[in-house]
């Protein structure tokens, strides 16, 4: 019996003499490794170096006064006063920002990409709880001078001694830039503007502040006796001190980083799922070409479980290797990530690569387990050839071995379409979470079975497309056509790789395109106004409109009638109290909301200027509500409750909930809550201009247009676009989502070709006596390679049309269940999905170039002599 040392012997031995077929296994192992290791990398570094500032900020913080929960108004101004004046007090900082947008000179808005834009209050060092390095220019004083962060600065070209306006949805304020300032915790994009603390209260604040304040204990007095007195003056108010402070902002960067970490982890998996399919055939078609080695060892004595061990090894070794470079590879990926952020201008705080247990155990683990495990049916194959048998070249598998593989894919197929067409059509009772649930259990199904039925299904389908591709060149389109039926095998799983990512681009796509195909339906059918004015988006979100814009709109020559829609922090439930059913925010009208937005009430009437309340048909009949009946308003938190009376009946509209306040309605709480800064919160998202019937024709209407965006040009914040043109903004984001998933599942693609690319090449080692054959009967070395090059163009196009019809039908059914949540009718992406399989045969073309040229090149008579 041969020992195991031997053994070893041999596995790195087939290593050291197959480098270039194992080079790009490793390379498939790499990629999905990299992936997930620069994931956990990325995360960690960004979590260590926000928890870092936020330690560093917060450092000479004795302690930090927030308003209790059940006080949403926050500390008053008075408050803080009187915190001041506590014996043991040091110093008191406002902790408070208020999103602001910034304007230049010209009144352009400065575009932050998404990133924050806030003012916030300035004290000089003798009464800062923390320190500010003013890098150029002096501190500014009263309500006219500010200072800017130093990147902002510098993406915006201004100076010391500029001019900007700081605007919100209410008043804008011209100011003078008197020194720039710099923050370790500056991110790309971002604005901060900081205003003497005084003038900052009187300007930006309601006089209540919902951040609460920041204390240093003063010499001679220690952090306990500081919180203690704190706690004893404000038992109601929540009094910390700086540590737990940070410590409570540490726990929920990590809590959001660690979605982001399991986002980025879920591709880098795809990937290695991909490479699986990689290895495995890979490892396959090795042991299918040493079977005449196996059996040689087997006749000396080497036993059927030390084979086995030796291609395990051999694996092993792979897994090792490839996961040691995918680490490595995943500092890179991170210093990249940093690198492509700071040139498009969304910079992260400046922090080295935090390499942790998780980002270096974690991806060796998974690349080493994934491929031990892909190899082990190859290897099993291996040890269990019998010497005689093995003698025999070339791959032994045959048809009837697809024939229970096929039923069981079969079976699998038809289960996952059940599942999916059962949850789409079926289980309308059901929760959308459950019947998503179910999808997701047809999905897993159909994609096994896919795997399983693949062969069976690639012997005629991929003829069929190796005929139609090979059609323009002859002989040689017929000859690759029926080499790839060969090894269906073979040929079915190198395809599936591209089949999965295709499927997931399919999905994503159905998803985007009915999202927009919804937005552009609903914006159609529902909004009847001519023009709409919504809020600015250079902070990356639409920006809260005031009600002066509106009233200039009301007063364009030209308009008939505006209305608007907006939302107010208020939540409406029975008179039981037994609980709000709106969730913390309830929308409301003002003006003609009935011709702005299509509303169809069926009883009652719209009256923004009394109050009342409008409830969907629908949801008022499931709780037995009449018109004149009474429900509660209130506001999360507070004691603050108003009746309101039910005033009309609408039938279901895309664009609005399920309850309608009218602004009085609104007014009236907030005058009953007197005044409370929480009910005060409203905020109006839309405004909708409705033109005079004078108004007509496409001249008549562009000048309205352009009388409209002079008259709210001065505000800023806002901007006149058509029902269409609002549809296309949103068709933007959406497309700007798809091009991030897209842009990760590359990544999946990227691996499926260094499959095919692998399986080509040593394709051309196993038929290396055929190729030679074949050259020395007069075929030219342009037509092997183009023989090589339509095979596997061949085997792409298969697992495209695979995928697209997988991606169809997942896309279809969880489409279907998210019905209920907005969205509308099944929209197919067809430009997408041809474009996916161009890409394919493109895939094909780029993967074959490697082991195409290397079979052009093979010698004829050497070739025949093996």
């Amino acid at each position: 019996m041969a020992s195991s040392s031997p053994m070893r012997t041999v596995a790195m031995r087939s290593l050291l003499a197959h480098k270039v077929r194992f080079l790009l296994t490793i390379l498939a192992v790499l990629l999905g490794t990299a992936f997930v290791a620069s994931s956990f990398m990325l995360t960690n570094s960004l979590s260590k170096t926000f928890n870092s500032l936020v330690d560093e900020e917060l450092a000479d913080v004795s302690a930090v006064v927030l308003p209790a929960e059940t006080n949403p108004d926050g500390l008053s101004v008075q408050d803080v006063g009187r915190i001041r004046e506590m014996p043991g007090v040091g110093h008191v900082n406002i902790n408070q920002d208020h999103p602001v947008i910034v304007a230049n000179s010209n009144d352009e808005a400065l575009q932050t990409g998404g990133a924050p834009s806030s003012i916030s209050p300035f004290y000089p060092p003798g009464e800062s709880v923390r320190a500010l390095d003013i890098v150029d220019g002096a501190a500014p004083h009263g309500a006219h001078e500010v200072l800017l962060n130093k990147g902002a600065a510098k993406d915006h070209g201004i100076h010391v001694g500029d001019t900007v306006k700081v605007v919100d949805r209410s008043r804008q304020e011209s100011v003078t830039v008197t020194g720039i300032y710099d923050t370790p915790s500056e991110t790309g994009g971002y604005i901060g503007v900081l205003m003497e603390a005084p003038a900052f209260v009187e300007q930006w604040t309601n006089g209540h502040l919902e951040q609460g304040v920041m204390v240093s204990a003063a010499e001679g007095t220690s952090q306990e006796q500081l919180i203690e007195q704190l706690r004893q003056a404000y038992p109601n108010d929540q009094v910390k001190t700086g540590q737990e402070m940070a410590d409570e902002i540490s726990a929920q960067i990590s809590k959001a980083l660690s979605f982001v970490n399991y986002f980025l982890v879920a591709f880098g998996l795809i990937a290695l799922v991909v490479g699986t399919f990689i290895i495995a055939n890979t490892f396959a078609m090795i042991v299918a070409q040493r079977l005449r080695e196996f059996a040689l060892l087997r006749s000396l004595g080497v036993s059927q479980g030390q084979v086995t061990r030796s291609v395990v090894g051999e694996a092993l070794v792979v897994g090792i290797v490839g996961s040691l470079l995918g680490v490595l590879a995943g500092v890179g990926l991170v210093h990249a990530i940093y690198a492509v952020m700071d040139a498009t201008g969304f910079g992260l705080p400046a922090g080295g690569v935090a390499l942790s247990v998780s980002s270096v155990l974690v991806p060796l683990v998974l690349g080493t387990l994934v491929t031990v495990i892909s190899a082990w049916a190859p290897a099993r194959r291996a040890g269990a050839v019998k010497p005689v048998e093995a003698m025999r070249s070339g791959d032994s598998s045959s048809a009837s071995s697809l024939v229970l593989r096929t039923v069981v894919g079969i079976i699998g197929i038809v289960g996952g379409i059940a599942c999916a067409v059962a949850a789409a059509l079926l289980l309308d009772d059901w929760s959308t979470a459950g019947r998503a649930i179910v999808v997701g259990l047809g999905a897993l199904a159909l994609i096994v079975g896919t795997f399983l039925a693949s062969p069976a299904l690639s012997i005629p389908i991929v003829p069929g497309i190796g005929r139609v591709v090979g059609l323009p060149f002859g002989a040689i389109g017929r000859l690759a056509a029926t080499n790839s039926k060969r090894n269906p095998r073979r040929s079915a799983t190198t395809a599936f790789a591209l089949t999965l990512g295709v499927a997931l681009v399919t999905s994503f796509g159905m998803l985007g395109a009915t999202m927009k195909s919804t937005v552009a339906d609903v914006t159609e059918s529902t909004i009847q106004s001519a023009y709409m004015i919504t809020g600015a988006s250079s902070t990356g979100g639409e920006f809260p409109l005031s009600e002066q814009i509106a009233d200039a709109a009301a007063d364009v020559d030209g308009v008939q009638s505006v209305a608007a829609l907006g939302i107010a922090p208020v939540t409406v439930a029975g008179m039981d109290n037994a609980g709000a059913i709106s969730a913390g925010v309830t929308s409301f009208y003002q003006g003609d909301i009935v011709r702005s937005v299509g509303l169809n009430l069926v009883e009652g009437s719209a009256d923004s200027t009394h109050p009342g309340l409008l409830v969907e048909k629908k949801f008022a009949a499931e709780h037995g509500w009449a018109m004149g009946d009474t429900l509660e308003m209130g506001v999360p938190g507070t004691p603050f409750t108003h009746p309101v009376s039910v005033t009309g009946f609408y039938e279901s509209n895309d664009l609005l909930g399920t309850f309608l306040l009218s602004e009085q309605s609104v007014k009236d709480f907030a005058n009953e809550a007197g005044g409370s800064a929480a009910v005060n919160k409203k905020a109006l998202l839309a405004i909708f201009v409705n033109s005079d019937p004078s108004v007509s024709g496409t001249s008549d209407m562009e000048a309205l247009k352009q009388r409209l965006v002079d008259a709210v040009k001065p505000f800023i914040v806002a901007q006149v676009v058509t029902p269409q043109e609002y549809a296309g903004q949103q068709a933007v984001m959406i497309d700007q989502m798809l091009s991030v998933l897209y842009a990760l599942l590359a990544l999946s693609i990227v691996v499926a070709v260094l499959g095919i690319i692998n399986t080509l090449a040593l394709n051309v080692i196993e038929r290396r006596q055929e190729i030679g054959m074949l050259r020395a009967v007069g075929t030219h070395r342009g037509q092997v390679r183009r023989m090589i090059t339509l095979e596997a163009v061949q085997i792409a196009l298969y697992g495209a049309v695979i995928g697209v019809a997988v991606g169809l039908i997942l896309g279809w059914a969880f489409i279907k269940v998210l019905a209920g949540e907005g969205l509308g009718t099944v929209t197919y992406p067809w430009m997408t999905i041809l474009g996916m399989l161009v890409g394919a045969a493109l895939v094909g073309v780029v993967a074959a170039v490697w082991p195409a040229v290397k079979a052009s090149r093979t010698p004829p008579l050497e070739a025949i002599a093996d």
